[in-house]
């Protein structure tokens, strides 16, 4: 337990436990994660069908023959230049059939070798397993239908709709039909062959038929233009579309894993469905393009999807938080770093591309870098792993680094970078006067800076000016949780002089954050004349008055200057940031951001660690209660951990933790759109955005969004040019864990692939 030097600071910082909540264990859950395999033309990329073969490769029927996946290479197989293909299909004795635009072929060890109907048109392939263990393979095309049985091909005669799609045969001598109007069921015992159409709204959602499977209970899955039908026999089961939750009613192939589990290919990416819940797997994190044809999955558990831009396989591994946590962190500690030892997001030269990259400036280098300080302090306080000690450390220099680069008393950077290194984000430039009008109509409190990068006092490096409250808020929460966990003895001086300068220079500027030119930046701004009397000012007064008094805490805690006190009580007292503080809640709409929310998620702690006036800790825990009240549908583990910690209210955290479970493992920032999902609706809320969403997505089928974020946005992303740093899945995971809400792990074997 840490021992404060003064007695107004009562709160134990030291041991936070996880109260009346029970530790969520950490146990192995399966991780999804995509590999893909373009080919070299657009022909070859135009995938129609995949099969595996018992050795795991992968045949694929293309738009330009067929093609072997093997050992991760694509090569021809010879004879497989035999041009446009439509159909594989692996018969249960693990012969390989591909139908093509003029016959059929199978594989005959590493080579296609043609197996009969020449001339004919095949576009369906399909097997029958009989008594004595032999197949009967059935193809179909416009020209026909036929089977095969030894070395010969027996054409069917009868009646069906021509454009046929897929074709499936029964143990008891019949065979489902699939076709662009209409499923037949035709009986091979009778002579003429019997059929009988389904084409009826009682019998198929749509008798536009694209795909047909028999899954191991004999039942019979027909996906369409409209959904899925499932029969067994001919009786009809039941319909899956979207009144059932389908998020893309064009369904045109499906199977069914080693659960039950079913995975169809649909316009809108590949879809699985346990029986409860639908998972998309869409957008260029999960599949080459969403145009997909057809899904198999492989004798080891792999998803491969067929799609109009090559191959998409994807795998599952065991992991825990725990496993993940280290995956991030590699990821974070290999590119995301920049010399100066600040955090930020790096921009890939080519799209998902990780071997070539640059780590951008960024407005919120200090913040992120807080961050990244504060949870590497948490790692160490949990593991005592002297890494994570040592990586604490460096992102504390680097914090204070930000503060002397700029040659004052108190003000700190934005961010730094080596002299000669051109600036990404906001360059210098010059305003007219008609820019500056307009910007001033606009809004009246912005800032016109035209020299936003100055060059430091010995010429090594250019800093970034106008730093904002979000860049003294990742400050000091960073400052404040390494000095309470991980800090040693001469670090705590040097945290508690860096806290004693940057806070003390907001108090002597008038609770502003005044930059080089004698002004206030266009954030940094806590002063009672603006937030109690501007109203232009009028939203950030809850949030910033929290901010204050947090502030005037933390520096309280660390020096022991009476000034901080005597500010805190005449800033509660005289100009009510008490009061203020009960206005974390946000009725409209349009006022709501989800940066207000992440902001106060890493200010609430240290505020209610060292509350400069504890009598007041019911009056801040109401105000904690009254923000979880607009950001709890979020789902965020941050703010659910830290509202859990200490309003003294408690909130179910299973939610929270299956949202670390769902982010995916690569961090790249690929653009993910579900606007076009048919299980979704659009949010016409006033003030909202357009492009909102009434329900919270899972976070594996939406883009990278970090807790600042709108998460119910359709559409986000940026095209698969940036790489996420990690760091906002890692100081939830370690906050989580450092409160007690998850459990240690239950460990797997599982080794990062983030330095690949």
């Amino acid at each position: 337990m840490l021992v404060c030097t003064v007695s107004i600071c009562v709160l134990n910082t030291a041991v936070l436990t996880a109260q009346e909540n029970v530790a969520i264990r950490d146990t192995p859950f399966l991780q999804e994660y995509h590999d893909a395999y373009p080919m070299q033309t657009p022909a070859e990329n135009d995938v129609r069908a995949l099969a595996t073969d018992r050795l795991l490769r992968v045949w694929a029927a293309t738009g330009d023959g067929v093609r072997c996946l093997e050992n991760g290479k694509w090569r021809t197989p010879r004879g497989g230049d035999i041009g446009l293909t439509y159909a594989v299909y692996r018969e249960a004795g693990g012969q390989i059939w591909i139908g093509g635009w003029k016959g059929i072929y199978r594989v005959s060890g590493d080579e296609i070798v043609p197996a009969g109907l020449e001339g004919m048109v095949v576009g369906a392939v399909r097997g029958r397993r009989e008594n004595d263990g032999s197949e009967t393979i059935f193809a179909a095309g416009p020209q026909g239908i036929w089977q095969r049985k030894g070395d010969s091909w027996t054409k069917i005669e009868g009646a069906w709709m021509t454009v046929i799609r897929a074709i499936q045969p029964t143990a008891d001598n019949r065979l489902w039909v699939g076709t662009a109007s209409g499923l037949y069921l035709l009986d091979l015992s009778k002579s003429p062959v019997a059929s009988r159409r389904f084409s009826k709204p009682s019998e198929v959602l749509s008798s536009n038929i694209n795909a047909l499977y028999m899954n191991e209970s004999k039942q019979l899955w027909v996906g369409s233009s409209g959904g899925m039908d499932v029969y067994d026999g001919t009786m009809h089961l039941r319909s899956l579309s979207v009144k059932q939750g389908l998020p893309s009613r064009y369904v045109r192939a499906i199977v069914h894993d080693s659960e039950g589990r079913v995975w169809t290919a649909t316009k809108l990416g590949a879809i699985r469905y346990d029986g409860k819940r639908w998972t998309v797997r869409h957008s260029r994190r999960w599949v080459l393009s969403d145009d997909t044809r057809d899904v198999t999955i492989a004798d080891d558990g792999t998803v491969w999807i067929a799609t109009a831009a090559g191959v998409s396989a994807i795998h599952s591994k065991r992991m825990t938080l725990a496993d993940k946590a280290d995956h991030y962190l590699d990821i974070l500690r290999s590119r995301h770093i920049r010399p100066s030892g600040l955090v930020a997001p790096a921009v890939l030269d080519k799209q998902g591309d990780l071997s070539n990259y640059y780590i951008i400036d960024d407005d919120n280098d200090g913040e992120h870098t807080g961050m990244y300080c504060a949870l590497e302090s948490m790692r160490y306080a949990v593991t005592k792993d002297p890494q994570a000690r040592e990586n604490a450390k460096q992102a504390f220099h680097a914090l204070e680094q930000l503060q002397r680069i700029t040659g004052t008393e108190h003000f700190i950077a934005r961010s730094m970078l080596p002299i000669g290194t051109a600036p990404k984000n906001e360059v210098d430039r010059t305003f007219t006067p008609q820019e500056i009008a307009d910007t001033s109509r606009t809004d009246p409190r912005e800032k016109i800076i035209e020299k936003r990068w100055v060059p430091s006092a010995d010429g090594k490096w250019l800093w970034k000016r106008d730093a904002s409250s979000d860049e003294v808020d990742g400050h000091l929460f960073g400052y404040s949780t390494y000095y309470d966990l991980a800090a040693d003895a001469d670090e705590k001086k040097r945290v508690a002089a860096q806290v004693d300068r940057i806070v003390g220079g907001i108090v002597a500027h008038g609770y502003r954050l005044q930059d080089i030119d004698g002004i206030g930046t266009r954030w940094g701004n806590w002063s009672p004349d603006s937030l109690n009397h501007d109203q232009n000012w009028f939203e950030e007064r809850g949030g910033n008055s929290v901010e204050m008094i947090a502030y005037l805490g933390i520096a309280y805690h660390m020096t022991g200057n009476p000034r901080y006190k005597a500010a805190a009580k005449e800033l509660i007292e005289k100009h009510g940031y008490a009061r203020n503080a009960l206005l974390t809640h946000y009725d409209t709409p349009s006022e709501h951001t989800h940066i207000v929310d992440e902001l106060l998620s890493i200010v609430y702690p240290g505020l209610m660690r060292h509350l400069i006036e504890p009598g007041l800790k019911a009056n801040y825990q109401t105000s904690m209660r009254l923000w979880y009240k607009t950001c709890q549908p979020d789902g965020s583990p941050l703010y659910d951990f830290v509202y859990n910690r200490y309003s003294g209210s408690h909130a179910p955290l299973d939610a929270a933790v299956e949202n670390l479970r769902e982010w995916p493992l690569d961090l790249i920032e690929w653009t993910v759109d579900n606007s076009q999902r048919e299980d979704v609706q659009r949010d016409t809320t006033p003030g909202l955005d357009e492009g909102s969403l009434t329900r919270l997505l899972p976070r594996s089928e939406i883009a990278i969004c970090c807790w600042d974020q709108e998460p119910y946005r359709a559409s986000m992303g940026s095209d698969g040019k940036r790489e996420e740093k990690g760091t906002d899945w890692l100081i939830a995971y370690w906050m989580g864990r450092y409160y007690g809400f998850i459990s240690a792990p239950e460990r797997t074997e599982v080794k990062s692939a983030a330095r690949k």
